[in-house]
C-alpha cells in the first residue's frame, strides 16, 4: 500500500507538470495584451513599451516558462500585474470560499442524488417511480449551472428578497475565531458570522449541487443495479431476509466502492463548476479570480488558480484510490 501511494505521488508529478505547461502556453496563445488590458486602447506606444519592460514580458518565452515552473514548485506564483500582493496570498484568502462552496454543494448533491438513484434502482419495475427519478435526473443534466443560478437569483433575490445577490459572507471572521479560540469568548458574534456565511451560501451551493445531483443519481442507480444483481443477493433473499435488510446490509455495503468513485468524480466536477457559480453570484473564490484574471490577461493569477485546481483534483483522486484499499482490503495494487 505504501509503495503504491509513493508510485501514485510520483505519477502525479508529470501530470501536474503537463497541466501547468498547457496552462502556461495557453495563456500566451490567447488574444489580447496584458498592458493594453491594464492601460486601455488609448495608451501611447512609449507607455506600452515601458509597461512591457516593467512586467518583464520582453524576456524570452523559455525564460518565463522556466521561472514559472521553478517558482511553482515552491508554491510561489509571483505577483499579479496590477498589484504587488503575492498570488499565493490571494489563493490562501480566496480558497476557503471555494472549499466551503464545494463542500456544501457535495452535501446537497449526495442528499438529493443518492436517495433518488437508489430509489429508482430498487423500484425499477415501478414505471412511475423509476421514470420520474430518471426524468428528474435528465432535467438536472440538461440545466447549466449558470442558468440555474440566474433563475434562483431572479426568484429568491430579486422577486422574494430572501437571499443576497452577491458576496460570500463573513467567512474570514469565522475562520479567525476558530483559529484563535474566540468562539468560546464571543459565541454570539461567531453565530452571527456563521449565519451570514450560510445566508450567502444557500443559493450558489444549491445551484451547483442540484445540477450535479443528476449525475450522482444516475451513477448511484447504476451502482445499485449492479449490486443487487450480484450472486450473494439471491441466497440472502432465499434465507428469508426482508428486502430492507438485504438492501441495507448487503447491497449498500457493496456499493461503497462505486460510491467512492462517484464522490471523486463529483469533487473534480464541482471544483471546475465553481468558476461559473462564483461568477454568476459574484462570490469571492478561486473560480471568480480565474475569470477576472483571464479577462485582464493577468498571467500569474490565472496560472496560480488553475495550478491549485489541478493539484486539488489530483489529490482527490489519490485519496479515493487509497480509500479503495481501506474499504476493500482484497484489492491488490501492483
Amino acid at each position: 500500500m505504501f509503495q503504491y501511494t509513493i508510485r501514485r505521488l510520483l505519477l502525479a508529478v508529470p501530470m501536474l507538470l503537463g497541466a501547468m505547461s498547457i496552462v502556461f502556453f495557453a495563456m500566451r496563445v490567447l488574444p489580447g495584451d496584458p498592458c493594453i488590458a491594464m492601460m486601455g486602447d488609448q495608451a501611447t506606444r512609449e507607455a506600452l513599451n515601458d509597461c512591457v519592460s516593467h512586467l518583464g514580458l520582453n524576456r524570452p518565452l523559455v525564460v518565463h516558462y522556466g521561472g514559472y515552473l521553478w517558482k511553482s514548485i515552491r508554491l510561489d506564483f509571483g505577483h499579479p500585474f496590477r498589484h504587488h500582493y503575492p498570488v499565493t496570498n490571494y489563493i490562501l484568502r480566496l480558497f476557503p470560499y471555494t472549499f466551503v462552496l464545494v463542500l456544501a454543494s457535495m452535501v446537497i448533491a449526495l442528499a438529493v442524488g443518492l436517495p433518488s438513484g437508489i430509489l429508482s434502482a430498487l423500484h425499477r419495475r415501478n414505471p412511475l417511480i423509476d421514470y420520474s427519478a430518471r426524468l428528474l435526473a435528465l432535467l438536472g443534466l440538461s440545466m447549466p449551472v449558470f442558468w440555474c443560478g440566474i433563475l434562483l437569483l431572479i426568484a429568491f433575490s430579486l422577486y422574494w428578497d430572501l437571499f443576497p445577490l452577491i458576496g460570500g459572507g463573513d467567512l474570514p471572521t469565522v475562520l479567525n475565531m476558530l483559529a484563535s479560540g474566540e468562539i468560546f469568548r464571543y459565541p454570539e458574534d461567531f453565530l452571527t458570522a456563521v449565519v451570514d456565511v450560510l445566508h450567502h451560501l444557500v443559493l450558489p451551493a444549491f445551484a451547483l449541487g442540484i445540477t450535479l445531483a443528476a449525475t450522482v443519481s444516475r451513477l448511484s442507480r447504476s451502482a445499485m443495479l449492479e449490486a443487487i444483481s450480484q450472486d450473494f443477493v439471491r441466497p440472502a433473499r432465499a434465507r428469508g431476509l426482508s428486502e430492507r435488510l438485504v438492501v441495507y446490509k448487503h447491497a449498500l455495503r457493496n456499493m461503497l466502492l462505486p460510491l467512492l468513485t462517484i464522490m471523486g468524480a463529483f469533487i473534480a466536477v464541482a471544483m471546475t463548476g465553481t468558476v461559473l457559480t462564483e461568477t454568476v453570484f459574484a462570490r469571492p473564490g478561486l473560480g471568480k479570480m480565474l475569470v477576472d484574471a483571464i479577462g485582464a490577461r493577468d498571467y500569474p493569477l490565472a496560472q496560480g488558480a488553475i495550478t491549485v485546481f489541478t493539484m486539488m483534483i489530483i489529490l482527490v483522486h489519490l485519496i479515493v484510490d487509497i480509500l479503495y484499499a481501506v474499504f476493500e482490503p482484497r484489492i491488490m495494487y501492483r
